[in-house]
């Protein structure tokens, strides 16, 4: 097996995407940095085994070695010192701590470090930033690399930050920038004759050119990527390219070839002991077995599996695709209610993955606003040099030049501020709009699962166990049919007030579907959960017009037990206001679990 298969393996489940999890396993070639003298010392010389065991064997083993340094980093000199922390940073990184990586590199990147080291922090701040979908941290690190890029004498080692930029830069629409970004790390490593950085550049540029809808150029370089990969030895990239490739050509109709090389790629990156390419691969063969019109049962039995990988693994966008192609099956065989249940989650997911392209883009509009400020101020301070200049080589008309330079400063000022006021609305402007939904004001699905999963955790950290509460409007649909959508809207958000003033501001609630509500809250018994429901049913009728009927919930109640997953609360959650509509509607239910710790055993009746 490869060294890039063996760090693929110790990334598999962790990672957000295919091409992030590559990523690191390719820039497993040791940079040139990395490959000079050891030096004096037998500090050097072990720093640099460790270096070439993290990459050609296994990190854990180059820890070792770290940890029998590291009472010794006092007497370090700099280079040292960066060395040994840029490799227990991407170490970090590996083991999925990615936020102490990020804390690691900070601290680098404030000393005074050579510029081939501040490269390689900054490209594993990048990623890092990634990684955490922290895109304000991964985009500005990136172009700080960009920056500090053409300072260092090695060009192989950039080739790293211009597939980082290709690949950012791509899924943010900007696609002849990402496209330029990836012809420079192609041309670079055929340069350098480098037939494994070659692999990879050309995998992140025909990613690109699909994405740009240029489907000739995305083939030619998938099948340009597959011969460099297979000369390197890297059957991983191999695979991965060829799944790729198998869904380019599966869009063009081309579906015998494209399924020769999907199960080509399951087969390869099987080998290679890379789960998440192999599913990948595995979606792309479903959708062409599907257009070849050769679904059977046992075809139809995978499709929930490829689907539960990539809902654990965060991967929404696929989750979306494979559900439509679930969705799409079941209505060809008749199966109305599968279909439509199919289709439910098709858009669940769609919209958790659009929260995640969102807060993206927002990351890169964000720093393409701020760049074009400072640009704006070093213009602005340009012009007043010169201005001072100007007054200092004529000497008569030192009064006026002072009327004019005081004027302008007082505009800049002005401009400045206004420009900061701006710029600071609109980031918390553009924050709320990806958190909060539009008609009710409460957290949105995205939102509200990510706080959820944080609260859960600080929960668990203190010995307590949360309640979910999972609500849902008494026949919406027959509001919707009977007064309208835009009545339907403000019913949301009614719903939604009335659900504030029961909880109180300690709950967390969102609104997580179309007429469905979910409710978070932290307390050791049952009792404050029943209060808050019975405050939402004993408020005094209200409804958007006088004389129209009141709008009840049903609402089921849920325990988190330690060490389960918010999905599997929810699950439990659900069942119980399914059990709640089904006895009549208006009332809650209590899960089994939820009933244990609870010494009113009267408050866990329905009302």
């Amino acid at each position: 097996m490869s060294r890039q298969s063996l760090e693929a393996g110790a990334l598999r489940g962790r990672c957000v995407g295919a091409l992030l999890c590559l990523w690191l396993a390719a820039s497993a070639a040791i940079p040139s940095w990395a490959q000079g003298e050891s030096g004096p010392g037998s500090v050097r010389e072990q720093l640099e085994r460790a270096r070439t065991i993290s990459y050609t064997d296994h990190w854990q083993k180059a820890q070792a070695i770290l940890d029998e340094l590291a009472p010794r980093l006092d007497e370090f000199d700099l280079r040292d010192f960066a060395s040994f922390h840029l490799q227990e940073a991407r170490h970090l990184v590996l083991d999925d701590r990615s936020p102490e990586a990020l804390e690691r590199l900070r601290m680098l990147l404030d000393k005074p470090l050579e510029d081939d080291q501040r490269l390689r922090a900054l490209q594993l701040a990048a990623h890092a930033g990634v990684v955490l979908r922290d895109y304000e941290t991964a985009f500005d690190k990136l172009m700080a690399a960009l920056e500090i890029e053409p300072r260092v004498d090695d060009p192989v080692a950039g080739i790293s930050t211009f597939n980082m930029a290709t690949h950012l830069f791509g899924r943010v629409g900007q696609h002849e920038r990402a496209i330029d970004y990836g012809k420079e790390a192609v041309s670079r490593a055929l340069r350098a004759a480098d037939t494994s950085q070659e692999c990879t550049a050309r995998q992140r540029i025909a990613s690109v050119y699909a994405w740009a809808e240029q489907p000739e150029e995305s083939e030619a370089q998938y099948r340009l990527g597959i011969d460099a990969c297979r000369s390197a030895g890297n059957e991983l990239f191999v695979g991965a390219l060829q799944a790729g490739l198998a869904d380019l050509v599966r869009s063009q109709g081309r579906l015998a070839e494209a399924k020769t090389l999907a199960e080509s790629a399951i087969a390869t990156m099987e080998e290679a002991a890379y789960p998440l390419g192999v599913y990948e691969a595995r979606l792309v063969l479903a959708a062409t077995v599907h257009d070849l019109g050769l679904i059977d049962p046992e075809a139809r039995a995978g499709f929930e599996e490829i689907a539960d990988y990539f809902r654990t693994n965060g991967l929404w966008d696929q989750v979306a695709r494979i559900e439509l192609l679930q969705a799409r099956v079941a209505e060809e065989h008749g199966e109305s209610d599968s279909a439509a249940e199919h289709y439910r989650h098709h858009i669940e997911a769609r919209d958790q993955f659009i929260d995640r392209d969102r807060a993206m883009r927002l990351a890169y509009l964000e720093l393409e606003f701020d760049t074009r400020f400072k640009e704006r101020q070093i213009d602005l301070l340009e012009e007043n040099a010169r201005l001072a200049q100007v007054e200092a080589t004529t000497a008569n008309e030192q009064r006026r030049l002072r009327t004019i330079i005081l004027l302008l400063s007082i505009f800049v000022a002005v401009l400045l501020a206004f420009l900061l006021f701006n710029a600071f609305r609109g980031r918390r402007h553009f924050r709320h709009l990806s958190r909060h939904d539009a008609l009710s004001g409460l957290a949105n699905q995205g939102w509200f699962l990510e706080r959820a999963g944080s609260m859960l955790v600080e929960a668990e950290r203190e010995g307590a166990s949360p309640y979910l509460v999972m609500a849902d409007i008494d026949h919406f649909k027959k509001i919707n049919d009977a007064f309208g959508h835009l009545y339907g809207d403000q019913v949301l958000g009614l719903v939604a007030r009335r659900l504030r003033d029961a909880f109180g501001t300690g709950a967390l609630i969102g609104r997580v579907g179309g007429e469905e509500f979910a409710i978070l809250i932290v307390a050791h018994r049952l009792d404050p959960v029943i209060e808050g429901i019975k405050a939402f049913q004993e408020a005094p009728a209200e409804s958007v017009r006088d004389g129209d009927p009141s709008v009840t919930l049903s609402f089921g109640i849920g325990r988190y037990r330690a060490g389960e997953s918010l999905e599997t609360l929810r699950k439990r959650t659900d069942a119980a206001l399914y059990q709640a509509k089904r006895e009549g509607r208006d009332r809650y239910v209590v899960s089994p679990e939820a009933r244990d710790d609870a010494d009113d055993s009267s408050a866990l009746q329905p009302t």
